[in-house]
């Protein structure tokens, strides 16, 4: 559980990489790019039939110690009612390996996918230690290009809907409970898929999201409007695999 004699206010003095802002931009940048040649390359390849099977596929996505940046959740700063007297901290998560279901749908160069994911973390507020729980609803649209062959570059957008769980984050007065964080997200990412079989691809990527938590919910059951928004982000290397049905 965490517990500590917390400071009224919330302290916003974060530091930000330079390094993951580049690489954010980088991969964003690629991604819009080759998205924005979707239509040009739909008109050269309406009348060629691809390598990779269409239709409705499964796949994982597995994140290697997938972890928030710290942006806002950096493991110093709590989020106070505004006159009120409840507190809900924002603990810096763990890294942590996770894996993202997902089902799609296929057609010659795109694909339109819903995926899911959940992972629990350790989290340090301070010098203490507690547990968290990361949600995501995914819904994204990926781009495929040359797709004649069985090497096939992608770049992917898409929106999530996001929620973070805090076991016992919350305190007013003598009570406390599970702070809850909810929001809305942007996802970006930029790989390369190799189609081993026209129904089975596997593929390597850099994806990058940003979040944004609107909302909040604590011991008192109350929803907060969080002003202003809590933003995070989140880098990290993607390996997917897929079966087309």
């Amino acid at each position: 559980m965490f517990s500590a004699n917390l400071s009224r206010g919330t302290d916003f003095g974060l530091r930000r990489a330079m390094t993951s802002s580049m690489r954010a931009s980088f991969v964003t940048a690629i991604s819009l790019a080759m998205l924005s040649g979707a239509s040009t390359a739909w008109c050269q390849e309406a009348e060629n039939s691809g390598f990779a099977k269409t239709g409705p596929y499964i796949a994982v996505s597995a994140v290697p110690d997938f972890k928030l940046d710290g942006v806002t959740f950096d493991g110093l700063s709590a989020y106070k009612q505004i006159d009120g007297d409840e507190f809900m901290i924002l603990p810096r998560l763990q890294p942590k390996n996770t894996v993202r279901a997902i089902f799609g749908v296929r057609s010659r160069i795109g694909a339109f996918e819903f995926g899911y994911e959940q992972t629990d973390h350790e989290g340090t507020f301070m010098d203490l230690s507690g547990e968290a729980t990361f949600h995501a609803l995914n819904f994204d649209e990926r781009i495929f290009f040359l797709t004649r062959g069985r090497i096939q570059p992608y770049g992917l957008v898409g929106m999530s809907v996001p929620w973070l769980t805090v076991k016992d984050g919350s305190f007013l007065d003598e009570q406390v409970g599970d702070a809850s964080f909810r929001g809305w997200g942007l996802n970006t990412e930029a790989g390369v898929t190799v189609f081993v079989h026209p129904r089975v691809g596997i593929s390597a990527g850099y994806r990058h999201r940003a979040m944004w938590f609107t909302t909040a919910h604590g011991v008192s059951d109350t929803a907060y409007t969080l002003r202003p928004r809590f933003r995070e982000t989140s880098g990290s290397v993607a390996f997917n695999a897929l079966f087309t049905f």
